[in-house]
């Protein structure tokens, strides 16, 4: 398979064409999974890659808007709202006492998967089967007719296999597409599957890294990913759920700004609504959460700014004041945890505003809740102010805080970074030593290092220690100019993300740059003592070089890795800096969350579901046989017949399904019938 090419048919490993067609019709599928760890975040080549494609599909986004030749390949009169089949929608277990209706329909919400296997793999097995809860009472949540994914699909980037080893991979082989037991010409073609549920996605930021042409290519082409169908032909969509009941699916990325093709559609489907009508709306980001922390900020304002939205928020604005009275329930991933925002009180013009749900939870890392806005200060919609409560978070925000705090372990979960740290450290003490054979008075002829040899390790001569390697540094442009840069990196590195006060938090991470800068020198120092005054080597003796390097990969790598661990918890515990890589270097694989949706006549019944820890070690599921495994990747030969998960947890490990628990008790939110 092409870098560029995405497959989203059965998962037909390419060496199954060189078996033949007859020999795959005889002897099953050849299917191809790769089972990838989490991100590193953290990782220097990865920040540096994430950075290059955020620009240009930022760049891309502004000149070249992908959403507008969508549009104009698919106008509105030919992409009609989707509509689930009522013969779906009847369809709930006749068996189920706890629904004496018998009628309904069950759709999951999942946001922010394709993260690594493990995380992203247990939850595609609970959105795609049955879930049996305890409370309030004992009953089985029935699997799904429509997944909605909330955005965010692929981590980092779709570029290359980012879509099939991190997404398609999971959630084809938690819900696999039927083995056809008769010939065909293509093996690889799909099969068709009466009742098959559906998949609709949003895209996030990360979808629009390629600028949509993945996303396009995996969820608007009608194409099956296992068992799930897709869908919508855009990358928005308007989904008729059953009458009364709709649910609005949005692209407001990169820029959050609403492109005039999906304004027109979206006009064109609130035409549709009838009276009493109630919509669901699925937006990329908590973007309620952005303008309720603006507001905060110009309350403490002497002079207020202008800017009366952020940014983020006012597309989302436009929507909700075209559906008005219609709006009943808001739902965003981009943050991965759970949050829920209940409106407070109807707001002034009588109406009550809608539920505000954050549910990230679908396989990437876990963002911590303790810094959440509670209460938020009052958003303003259509003139209109919505006073909000912070209703119920996961994890809750003791959990959140003793998660944050365990940051300070990084050099045991961060080797990548931590290897990068020590080359920066063995980088700069060589320059400064090898800056320091220009004879000098200073140091009677000698290098830095000789003469920090001779300073006993004590707090009276640091201060002199610090002044040797300072006049060294001061006759080296060079090593002026690395000290400059990774002031200047931690500083950005602080004021990334800050929204309030970004001077500061330059200034404050640039003093974290001159902790890492004393610490190379408290290293150089630790070197010289023991090396030239314990060991007796001399500063140009080959053992000692070897010795050297091998000291400041260790010395550096740890040490440096604990400082910036322990800088990360405590600037984000005074000032809440660093409030996305406390938690993305720690890589949490656990405290996984989605909904559970139950759509009726007169009330929607939302049940938000955890999942406190997810399965790390598999085993092959019923029927698959390994043909090869190289490292992470296995391929696998299955049979007609052979139905289920392709890999369920080992002995001893939780089953997802089984482990799921409410978070709180179900919602309801009550649609008036019309008389």
């Amino acid at each position: 398979m092409a870098d560029d090419t995405i497959d989203v048919g059965n998962a037909v490993a390419p060496a199954a064409a060189h078996a033949g067609n007859s020999a795959a019709a005889t002897n099953g599928r050849i299917e191809l999974y790769t089972q990838e760890p989490m991100v590193n975040w953290l990782g220097p080549l990865q920040l540096a890659r994430t950075g290059l494609r955020t620009a240009v599909a930022t760049t891309l986004g502004a000149f070249a808007d992908p959403r507008e030749v969508q549009a104009a390949l698919m106008p509105v009169a030919s992409n009609p709202p989707l509509q689930v089949p009522q013969e779906v929608a009847a369809a709930d277990d006749p068996d189920d006492p706890y629904d004496p209706d018998k009628g309904g329909v069950w759709i999951d919400y999942l946001a922010d998967t394709g993260d690594g296997w493990d995380s992203t793999y247990s939850m595609a097995l609970c959105v795609s089967q049955p879930v049996t809860i305890a409370q309030p009472v004992p009953r089985t949540l029935p699997a799904s007719r429509v997944l909605l994914l909330g955005g965010d699909q692929v981590y980092p980037t779709p570029a290359r296999n980012g879509y099939r080893t991190r997404f398609l991979d999971p959630f084809r082989a938690a819900s696999p597409a039927p083995v056809s037991d008769a010939p065909a010409s293509d093996p690889e073609a799909p099969i068709a599957i009466p009742d098959a549920p559906w998949m609709l996605a949003t895209p996030g930021n990360h979808d629009w890294y390629d600028g949509l042409r993945g996303f396009a290519q995996l969820f608007c082409n009608g194409k099956p990913v296992g068992r799930w169908v897709t869908k919508q032909r855009t990358s928005y969509y308007a989904l008729k759920v059953r009458p009364g009941w709709w649910i609005w699916g949005l692209d407001l990325q990169l820029e959050s700004a609403i492109d005039r093709p999906q304004r027109d559609y979206f006009n064109e489907m609130r035409k549709a609504l009838q009276s009493g009508d109630r919509v669901v709306v699925c937006t990329p980001e908590p973007s309620w959460v952005d303008e309720a922390e603006r507001v905060q900020r110009e309350g403490r304002k002497a002079l207020p700014s202008i800017e009366t939205l952020t940014p983020r928020f006012r597309s989302l604005r436009e929507i909700e004041v075209l559906l008005g009275e219609h709006l009943a329930l808001v739902l965003a991933g981009d943050s991965h945890h759970y949050a829920r925002y209940a409106p407070l009180r109807a707001t002034q013009a009588g109406m009550q505003a809608p539920q505000r749900i954050t549910c990230g939870g679908g396989g990437a890392f876990l963002h911590g809740t303790h810094a959440l806005p509670d209460p938020p200060k009052p958003i303003t919609v259509a003139g209109v102010k919505q006073h909000y409560t912070l209703a119920a978070v996961y994890p809750d925000k003791p959990t959140s805080r003793r998660l944050r705090d365990r940051a300070w372990r990084l050099p045991t979960r961060n080797l990548s970074l931590c290897g990068v740290l020590a080359v920066l450290y063995l980088f700069w003490i060589w320059m400064v030593q090898s800056a320091s054979k220009v004879p000098s008075p200073m140091r009677g002829g000698r290098s830095v290092m000789e003469v920090l040899a001779d300073l006993p390790p004590s707090i009276g001569d640091a201060g002199e220690a610090g002044r040797q390697v300072f006049w060294a540094v001061a006759h080296s442009p060079g090593s002026v100019v690395y000290v400059l840069a990774i002031v200047g990196g931690c500083g950005a590195l602080s004021a990334s993300g800050v929204k309030r006060a970004m001077y500061l938090a330059f200034l404050a991470g640039a003093v974290h740059g001159l902790l890492h800068v004393g610490l190379s020198v408290a290293v150089f120092w630790l070197m010289g003592r023991v090396n030239l005054y314990r060991l007796g080597l001399g500063a140009d003796d080959l053992r000692q070089v070897a010795l050297f390097v091998a000291e400041t990969l260790v010395l550096g790598g740890t040490l440096g890795g604990l400082l910036f661990g322990v800088w990360m918890v405590l600037t984000n515990r005074a000032w809440g800096l660093h409030a996305e890589e406390v938690f993305s270097s720690q890589r949490i694989e656990d405290y996984k969350c989605f909904l559970r949706m139950h759509f009726e006549d007169d009330r929607l019944t939302v049940y938000p579901l955890k999942l406190e820890r997810v399965c790390k070690r598999w085993t092959l599921g019923r029927g698959a046989r390994v043909l090869t495994q190289i490292q992470s990747t296995w391929r696998l030969r299955v049979q007609p017949g052979d139905h289920g998960p392709r890999f369920v947890p080992e002995n001893g490990e939780p089953s997802p399904p089984a482990s799921v628990q409410l978070i709180e008790p179900p919602i309801e939110i009550l649609r008036p019938t019309p008389h």
